[in-house]
């Protein structure tokens, strides 16, 4: 957890630390976490995009979390079923006794804010904008050609 706490943070290292940051992304400020889980022997980097999907709109974000994790080659979206909270989740596997390198940590940060950022709109579409989950990606993935 030393590679993933923030240097001004003197504290003993407890394999059950969850590390905290706040990250600037492209469209918001985003949470994110940090947490050992010794059960898989890896760590774990979550990323809130403080979005929710209501009960009502679930079915369609779980059809949206699916259509983009086709896209998605290094972590995962995933909704929060207790409060319907669209969250990113990327893990990195250690053999026992390991820990992270900064680059390691710094590789999983950049993971989870480029998937945020690049997919943030889509579930705002479906979330706020009440689109369906293959326009709210078709709006999102749009690339401009030429110049104006």
């Amino acid at each position: 957890m030393d590679a993933v706490r923030p240097e001004e943070v003197d504290v003993p290292y407890d394999p059950l630390d969850v590390v905290e940051h706040v990250l600037a992304g492209d469209w918001k400020d985003y949470e994110l976490w940090f947490a050992w889980r010794p059960e898989g022997d890896c760590l774990q980097l979550c990323c809130a995009l403080d979005l929710q999907a209501s009960k009502s709109r679930r079915a369609a974000a779980y059809e949206l979390v699916g259509l983009i994790n086709q896209r998605t080659w290094m972590g995962h979206f995933e909704v929060w079923a207790e409060d319907g909270e669209i969250v990113f989740r990327h893990s990195l596997a250690l053999p026992m006794g390991e820990r992270p390198t900064l680059a390691q940590a710094a590789s999983m940060i950049d993971a989870a804010v480029e998937a945020a950022d690049r997919y943030y709109p889509a579930f705002d579409f479906m979330i706020r904008g009440s689109k369906k989950p293959q326009e709210a990606i078709d709006a999102c993935l749009f690339e401009t050609v030429g110049t104006a």
